[in-house]
């Protein structure tokens, strides 16, 4: 135990030699470095912490040296307690020395402010900025079809989609009474959202004042049920309104005329959607053209007229003709769109002086990481094992990669200190297993006292808490010699478990790799979702036919007692912050895009492997030096590899 401890203690020693004085890592570098930068503070005035939110940063000659950037602002990078923070460029004109930046900060306490470095003034520099990993929706439809994976369509009465240089036309070109066309999310948003579409109106027929437009919200279940929704009408869009039903409050509210846009046809301007919560949970709704808000258009709902829904809803955008069926030909026009965290007092932010001295920035090189689009309905999951050291920085980099549920490693002793976890979690939609393991140095039938007792202690927290657990995962012993007994010990133990969860939570089973699948599909009835590991102490399978090969069997298993499965993945790395591992992903649910019985991936991070496994008794041969699950994944040392290699490149030359 001693040898452990001085082991540890010598870990974190060189922890701290390595990171002092590595100020950050930077990809895309081009091979160049940056040699200026700015401190810039994002102050909260909400009084209460953020999560994961995006802040607009708005530069001109009083902020910012344009002449020090790249023309194009390709080199500007963000940094804020040692993590390069995804950032999106809205707008640059170096000539008009004007740009706009929205920047995805992992956390702003409540009252506080967050520092957030600046880089720019490299080169060499290639353009990192990218929506999808700073917004909760992005779309510049640059493809020449709608992404399944984001929206569905609909038109009536000859509407239609257009593609044509990134722009996305809904199209309405026949006189018809009820034609239009429609875009919605598939990704519904809660509360505190806005909706940012840089659009515009294009008549095309006789009659000059167009199609109608609409964009907002509406109910994920049917649009018939609430809606919020920002109608145009007329020439220049001259004629605004909202048109909302709170389905809940059988009401609906349609004030007639409240504003007008006053942009010209064929002109682009930004269109902005508030929806959002202030107070004892008064629902309001605000309207934004071009960054500035337009106080006719605030509503505001109240006990009494509770025009406002408040449950989670889709975007929706649509174009439409006229009610009587005037030839109102044309469509509106969507350069991009974006779903970005709203709340009524937004972040103040300032500017430290302008620095102009060269930065010393460790550099690595930009690995081209594929954006993963998560299909409809599928899960993926990581495993997280130290909740005592959680920040809302791990949830918000769960959120940047996809991550729509956790696998929680819970004890007796931990329950309760996961609850702002979990409830931190749901805020993100993101569901918690509690991930629950059979004492090491047992097996299933001497363990079963212990795992019932923390499994009863699971229960009587659900009755109490703020935030439930969604279910409970039982993780197998994957290193039992016997396997066979390992069988039959476990499946008389998750029987108890079933037993005393009695259908009040769902049941996972992590299945390791050396189990056979059809010894347990007799008991699948109690399982609601199997596990399949696709690793073991040996092996490692790290390629989609590797895979798919290796678990065919029990994947066949599942379908035929008609089970659902997830695969587990041993990961370096997650997907947003790795390109080999965000293709293996991707590829697997391609593969299994039509299996009923595939449900999602689980990842584990190599570096937390040993807290999968009962670690070997003190003073056995097979004693390895203790490895206790890094916060953060282990990213940590990720990045210290990273900062030692590029310390080696510099030297060398």
């Amino acid at each position: 135990m001693m040898a452990r401890s001085l082991i540890k203690l010598l870990y974190l020693f060189t922890v701290l030699l390595l990171t002092a004085g590595s100020v950050q890592a930077l990809t895309g570098d081009g091979g160049g470095e940056w040699n200026y930068s700015s401190t810039l503070y994002a102050q909260d005035n909400s009084g209460v912490d953020l999560s994961g939110y995006q802040i607009n940063i708005l530069l001109d000659g009083s902020n910012f040296d344009f002449t020090k950037a790249d023309p194009q602002g390709k080199d500007i990078r963000f940094e804020s307690a040692g993590k390069q923070l995804s950032h999106w460029t809205e707008s640059w004109d170096q000539a008009a020395a004007t740009a706009s930046i929205w920047v995805k900060v992992p956390s702003i306490k409540a009252k506080s402010e967050s520092e957030i470095k600046m880089y720019y003034g490299n080169p060499l520099a290639e353009d990192v900025s990218n929506g999808a990993s700073t917004f909760e929706l992005f779309d510049d439809f640059g493809n020449s079809r709608l992404e399944f994976t984001k929206w569905e369509s609909q038109t009536n009465g000859g509407g239609q989609l257009g593609f044509s240089s990134g722009v996305c036309n809904l199209i309405v070109p026949a006189k018809h009474p009820n034609g239009f066309s429609v875009i919605k999310s598939k990704k519904d948003f809660p509360i505190n959202s806005s909706l940012v579409v840089k659009r515009k109106k294009v008549s095309t027929g006789e009659d000059t004042r167009g199609p109608v437009l609409q964009q907002g919200f509406v109910d994920p279940q049917s649009e018939t049920k609430n809606w919020i929704l920002l109608q145009t009408e007329q020439n220049n869009e001259a004629f605004v309104t909202w048109t909302m039903k709170n389905y809940k409050a059988n009401l609906r509210y349609n004030p007639w005329d409240l504003s007008d846009v006053n942009v010209q046809n064929n002109v682009w301007y930004i269109s902005e959607t508030a929806w959002y919560q202030e107070g004892e949970e008064i629902n309001k709704v605000a309207w934004f053209k071009n960054g500035v808000r337009d106080p006719r258009m605030d509503v505001v709902s109240t006990e009494e007229k509770p025009y406002v829904p408040g449950t989670k809803m889709k975007v929706f955008l649509k174009s439409n003709t006229y009610v009587e069926g005037s030839p109102n030909t044309g469509y509106m026009s969507i350069d991009y769109l974006f779903v970005r965290k709203y709340i009524p007092h937004e972040p103040t932010i300032s500017f430290s002086a302008i620095q102009t001295e060269e930065q010393p920035a460790e550099i690595i090189e930009e690995i081209k990481t594929p954006e993963l689009v998560l299909p409809e309905g599928k899960v993926l999951s990581v495993r997280y094992f130290d909740v005592e050291e959680y920040d809302d920085t791990i949830l918000s980099r769960f959120n940047a990669t996809g991550v729509n549920m956790v696998f929680l490693r819970t004890t007796g002793d931990s329950i309760w200190k996961s609850e702002r976890f979990i409830k931190t979690a749901h805020e993100n939609d993101i569901k918690v297993y509690a991930m629950l393991f059979i004492p090491e140095g047992t097996n299933a039938t001497s363990g079963k006292d212990q795992l019932l007792s923390t499994v009863n202690a699971i229960l009587d927290y659900n009755t109490k808490s703020l935030s439930d657990f969604d279910g409970i995962d039982i993780t197998l012993d994957p290193c039992t010699e016997d396997t066979e007994q390992a069988c039959q010990d476990n499946m008389l133990l998750l029987e108890e478990v079933r037993k005393t969860t009695t259908d009040r939570i769902p049941l996972a089973v992590d299945m390791p790799a050396s189990y056979d699948m059809a010894d347990f599909t007799k008991f699948s009835d109690n399982v609601d979702l199997f596990v399949f590991l696709a690793y073991d102490a040996e092996d490692q399978l790290d390629s989609t036919n590797a895979v798919a090969d290796a678990l065919a069997p029990k994947m066949g298993e599942a379908r035929g007692a008609d089970s659902k499965a997830m695969i587990d993945l041993m990961v370096s790395h997650l997907p947003a912050e790795n390109a080999t591992t965000s293709e293996l992903v991707g590829s697997l649910y391609d593969y299994y895009s039509n299996d009923p019985a595939f449900t999602g991936i689980v990842m584990t991070l190599e570096s937390d492997y040993s807290q999968m496994v009962p670690m070997p008794e003190e003073g056995s041969a097979q004693e390895e030096p203790e490895s206790k699950g890094i916060p953060g994944f282990g990213i940590l040392s990720v990045v210290l590899g990273f900062a030692f290699m590029s310390h080696l490149k510099k030297a060398k030359r």
